[in-house]
């Protein structure tokens, strides 16, 4: 099971830097490690970098501790090196993918009054900015 998660990561992983190719951004896919990686991708364009971590969500949304401490620590260096936000493409259902923004993810993990550890897809599109508006802003 472990395997076709992992696979499924990377297939998405794949094909989410080719969409960001294609759309005139500079790539490169972070080399995974045995200790793991805080992001996945790494895009550039117009002068202007984004950390990118992937994840594919089933079930009943994104649990919250998906999110790594070594992602939260790199993901707050990133944005207090000055690069503003780190960023999740968050792919679900029939290949919708949403970016949230690690900022927004964070608040809802560490809100004490939040009684679900999983973020509702609901909370997500709320949240979050589909990938074509997203593209559309870069």
């Amino acid at each position: 099971m472990k395997t076709d998660n992992r696979s499924l990561g990377n297939s998405f992983e794949d094909e989410f830097s080719r969409l960001l190719f294609d759309r005139g951004f500079w790539v490169k896919k972070l080399a995974q490690t045995q200790q793991g990686q805080p992001a996945d991708v790494l895009a550039v364009k117009k002068h202007k970098a984004y950390l990118i971590d992937c994840k594919v969500c089933s079930g009943d949304g994104f649990p919250l501790d998906r999110i790594e401490p070594n992602q939260t620590t790199a993901m707050e260096l990133w944005h207090d090196c000055g690069n503003g936000d780190g960023w999740f493409a968050l792919l679900y259902g029939d290949g919708e993918i949403t970016m949230i923004s690690f900022t927004t993810l964070k608040t809802h993990r560490d809100d004490p009054e939040r009684k679900s550890k999983t973020l509702s897809f609901e909370e997500i599109v709320r949240d979050g900015i589909s990938l074509e508006r997203w593209l559309e802003k870069k």
